[in-house]
């Protein structure tokens, strides 16, 4: 790709909102937005005027990742409470209570654990 060096900052950014526009996959989005971050490789003063002047994406792509984080670890205590109750009950009552589990909350799902 070229671009003129003092352009890097905004081509970074204008790469990390095309994918979020075109992948609706949220855990290709992290990874693409990933491979951006390692291919661009901003140094600390192009990371700072990053974070000056996008900072609205920044705290947007954030809460993006803490929603996606937190879903996966939804998934994760889910998949471990249905083991567990397989583990212990058998596979009918894992089964019976399968839709409930995974549509409950991360916290209902650890005071479940708990």
């Amino acid at each position: 790709m070229r671009y003129a060096p003092e352009e890097k900052v905004d081509v970074y950014a204008q790469a990390g909102r095309g994918l979020r526009t075109l992948e609706p996959d949220p855990e290709r989005q992290i990874k693409y937005l990933d491979f951006v971050d390692i291919y661009a490789n901003l140094d600390d003063h192009e990371r700072q005027r990053y974070q000056q002047k996008y900072a609205d994406e920044i705290e947007t792509m954030s809460a993006f990742a803490d929603r996606f984080i937190d879903q996966g670890v939804q998934q994760g205590e889910a998949r471990t409470l249905l083991r567990l109750l397989d583990q212990k009950f058998g596979s009918d009552a894992a089964h019976a209570h399968r839709e409930r589990i995974e549509a409950a909350e991360l916290e209902q799902l650890e005071a479940w654990l708990d």
